[in-house]
């Protein structure tokens, strides 16, 4: 069967509809419930990391606890906290994907595990008078800027270019952030090993051992969202250089299903950003992200007067 892309104006109404709200909302929640499991890890980690040092300072012979905490930790976090992180972080990017093909009207474009069935999503979303109070809460409306003004193939595709630079900019910005504060951290604990003298068991096991965790934690989340971002960066610019082109050469349903599937596969992959930092982040990121809506649609639009 092929795919006829719905009109931007059928695109806006059907992102509104409370069946897709509850979508996103449900969504949302997984994704809560999996940066419990990441919040978990990290501030355990970080009080032995933090605390190590401290602590050693008054009792010198808490080094070798210090130690076999920090190592039991690691490993509860590489066997229990992580996998279950990825569990529910998986699941509500399984769910994003049911939102983006209803909202894009897109057929199955493949069986999507794990798959998500109706209960749990109308068990996650709740009650129908709490749900629309948390879309407000959430900010669900509207979730894509949708230019009403271009043809709906192209509406799809600003709006899959603007998920990936959106995510990107994100999770660029949170490793960042985690690899800085823990720079500064491990340079603090060895500053306060080296002024009160430890000895060189002291330091690897009150300093080394407990901070190698997080720092290695957080080099391998930089170095994946380093690599993904490389991914979607090239994906953005391809969907990018097909919207400024639909004039001469217009973006066909093969295109847009084939950009949704690697959408899908980055989305399922990437890294969490804890919802602290993405509060705090997602108005100066959305407002970038609508001001490229803006644009793309004002240029695709610019060109078709030209030609007409």
């Amino acid at each position: 069967m092929t795919y006829i892309p719905p009109s931007p104006q059928q695109i806006a109404e059907n992102q509104n509809a409370d069946s897709q709200l509850r979508l996103l909302l449900a969504q949302r929640r997984l994704y809560s419930r999996a940066k419990i499991w990441s919040n978990v890890r990290i501030i355990g980690l970080g009080i032995v990391a933090i605390a190590s040092p401290l602590l050693v300072v008054v009792w010198p012979d808490f080094a070798t606890v210090a130690a076999s905490v920090a190592a039991c930790w690691f490993a509860l976090n590489r066997l229990l906290f992580r996998p279950a992180e990825r569990r529910d972080a998986t699941r509500a990017a399984t769910i994003q994907e049911q939102f983006d093909t209803r909202v894009f009207s897109m057929p199955a474009i493949a069986v999507r595990d794990p798959q998500v069935l109706p209960e749990e999503i109308s068990r996650l979303a709740g009650k129908r008078a709490l749900r629309r109070k948390a879309y407000s809460a959430e900010r669900l409306r509207d979730w894509y800027p949708i230019n009403l003004n271009v043809e709906g193939r192209v509406a799809i595709a600003i709006s899959q270019r603007g998920n990936l630079v959106y995510t990107e900019a994100l999770l660029k910005r949170s490793a960042n952030a985690w690899i800085t504060l823990l720079t500064i951290w491990a340079v603090v604990a060895i500053g306060i090993g080296l002024i009160f003298s430890f000895s060189l068991e002291s330091f690897l096991l009150a300093i080394v051992l407990p901070i190698l965790p997080p720092v290695l934690d957080a080099a391998d989340e930089w170095q994946h969202v380093r690599a993904a971002g490389k991914e979607r960066r090239a994906l953005a610019v391809e969907i990018q250089d097909a919207i400024l082109d639909d004039h001469a050469n217009s973006i066909t349903s093969d295109q847009l299903l084939g950009w949704q599937s690697q959408l899908f596969a980055l989305r399922r992959d990437a890294p969490l950003v804890p919802d602290w930092l993405y509060w705090y982040l997602r108005p100066g990121v959305e407002r970038e992200m609508k001001d490229a809506a803006a644009t793309l649609g004002d240029s695709v639009n610019g060109q078709a007067g030209v030609e007409s």
